[in-house]
């Protein structure tokens, strides 16, 4: 039997999805997870940003099929499509696990550095 090197990859991080590791771009999802039409001024304001810091993660999202937009008059609408929701929900799940190990990584090690108890004499 030989010995791998690699790493075995634990199932969150499969699940993670790489669009949606920029905050920005979680959080544009995360406001857009009720799946209706909402104007793009509304989802940049709830975040603070520019129209140029937006843009980018809005198109990235949008050409991998997470997001629809559509004109009316001045005013562009976003919408979250079935694949964005689908991929936010496994992704944010794979966070909470993500979040879950990692506590209990911290737990195990912060126990293992206490000292022991010394007995009263």
């Amino acid at each position: 039997m030989t010995w791998d090197p690699r790493p075995i990859m634990p199932a969150f991080q499969r699940e993670l999805d790489p669009l949606l590791l920029l905050p920005v771009r979680l959080f544009i999802a995360c406001l857009l997870a009720d799946m209706r039409w909402c104007e793009d001024v509304v989802v940049r304001g709830g975040l603070r940003l520019s129209e140029r810091k937006f843009e980018p993660h809005v198109e990235r999202l949008r050409a991998a099929g997470y997001l629809e937009t559509r004109t009316e008059g001045r005013r562009v609408k976003l919408r979250l499509t079935v694949l964005g929701l689908d991929r936010l929900t496994e992704h944010v799940k794979a966070l909470g696990r993500v979040a879950n190990t990692a506590a209990e990584i911290v737990t195990a090690h912060r126990s293992a550095l206490r000292p022991p108890m010394r007995p009263e004499s």
